[in-house]
């Protein structure tokens, strides 16, 4: 993050639960924590802190409890404009052409107003990042903080989440440097995956070797939890089953890919392949000691390489069916014709679309 909202990384991490009601305490701490020292070899907002000041009893406070991210059923007449809008917001995106994306929008607008938090969500992702719609920054700006204000009411964790980002690049009224992590590490105490993730990541930049045991097994909680999640964050599984494999646990380094695979990873997906067949003699993952399955192999790659081909679908790419395809050993192969149901959405018949009638009722339902 910007050195900026950075200034207070350690102490606004370590004041645990509840973040928002103690960030005074947190800043009076940031105020004499560590320089903020850039990574040029990470991307923008990638810190890395140091200090010969560090101390252990700062650690005191750094509580993490798993909790997981409730999400409730998406209502199912708003969900038909959804699909209808995301359909063709997928076939927009490899190679964008003007003004189709700003003729979705409606149809996402007004499934998020009726409570639809996947469109909520997808519509605060081309609100802040995609350069294909008509519509000016400072629109957007206010646009994005409105639905995030009604997200709050439905999936109070992403709302927080989304919280730090729009602090983090200056949306919304002034905030206190240290707001965006405030912000972020509630999302992380109220179940958000990938601000778990995050969380425990900006933990392991800390330069200080005293303290470095403490944060890890911190962070391993966080991605852990994180990849445990009705929803997991894949680079929080991947990050997984890396540290399990290099301590040799290799049936939880298994769940975790898998769980990685489900968050639509395509590297994930590859090393799930390799585990279970290897052509190579001397692949790294023979260690494993997983039992030979040429054809959970099989599927698994075919997966991989889906997921690598329609990287341009993400945040929405993923494997939620992966159970149903190919789930865990000892559980049996299902039958399978080779696509995962994204795919099938993706590469099928568009959706029919929403009737004048439905659109306007759902429209005036949502008081637009």
């Amino acid at each position: 993050m910007k050195n900026k909202y950075i200034s207070s990384l350690l102490s606004t991490i370590l004041v645990s639960m509840p973040l928002l009601t103690a960030c005074d305490v947190g800043r009076e701490l940031a105020r004499s924590a560590m320089d903020v020292v850039r990574n040029p070899q990470t991307d923008a907002g990638k810190q890395v802190l140091g200090s010969s000041s560090y101390k252990h009893s700062k650690l005191k406070n750094l509580e993490f409890t798993c909790v997981k991210e409730q999400f409730p059923s998406l209502p199912q007449e708003a969900d038909q404009l959804y699909r209808y809008a995301l359909y063709h917001d997928f076939k927009n995106r490899w190679l964008p052409k003007p003004g189709v994306l700003d003729r979705y929008l409606p149809y996402y607008r007004i499934a998020a107003a009726n409570g639809h938090w996947q469109a909520n969500l997808t519509l605060q992702e081309i609100l802040l990042k995609s350069k294909d719609i008509n519509i000016e920054t400072r629109e957007r700006r206010g646009e994005g903080i409105y639905w995030n204000e009604k997200l709050m009411k439905i999936l109070p964790a992403s709302a927080h989440y989304w919280w730090s980002l729009y602090i983090d690049v200056g949306y919304g009224p002034k905030h206190d440097p240290d707001d965006a992590i405030i912000y972020l590490r509630k999302a992380a105490d109220l179940g958000n995956a990938k601000a778990q993730y995050e969380v425990g990541e900006l933990l392991m930049k800390i330069q200080d070797d005293s303290s470095h045991s403490v944060r890890l097994k911190v962070t391993d909680k966080m991605r852990a939890c994180a990849t445990n999640q009705m929803y997991p964050d894949a680079d929080a599984a991947l990050m997984a089953s890396v540290t399990e494999s290099s301590e040799q646990n290799y049936k939880q380094a298994l769940i975790y890919t898998h769980q990685g695979v489900k968050a639509g990873n395509d590297t994930s997906a590859h090393i799930a392949g390799k585990v279970f067949y290897s052509k190579n003699p001397d692949s790294r993952h023979k260690k494993w000691g997983i039992p030979e399955d040429k054809e959970r192999s099989r599927r698994y790659e075919i997966i991989s390489d889906y997921l690598t081909r329609r990287a341009h679908l993400k945040p929405e790419l993923n494997v939620h069916d992966l159970d149903e395809i190919v789930p865990l050993p000892p559980a049996k192969l299902p039958s399978w014709d080779g696509k995962i149901a994204i795919q099938r959405f993706e590469e099928g018949p568009a959706p029919a679309k929403p009737s004048d009638e439905l659109v306007r009722r759902l429209a005036q339902q949502a008081g637009l």
